[in-house]
């Protein structure tokens, strides 16, 4: 299991199957959509929380696997 704190969540990237970033102007929001569920909804983070989530995203997908 791989957690990460964002704000006021955690979110078990396990689980994660796709994260979309849209940026409009200086305002971003990340859309995280999860494996399993039925109606898919995402999960939204905006501002400070969007910025520091896709950071984090980023860089682990950039991460040599070892």
């Amino acid at each position: 299991m791989n957690y990460v704190h964002i704000g006021k969540r955690t979110l078990n990237l396990d689980s994660v199957s796709y994260a979309e970033a849209q940026v409009w102007q200086d305002e971003m929001t990340v859309k995280v959509y999860f494996a399993g569920l039925a109606n898919n909804t995402p999960l939204v983070f905006t501002e400070n929380d969007a910025k520091e989530l896709w950071k984090y995203l980023e860089y682990v997908a950039e991460k040599p696997v070892a």
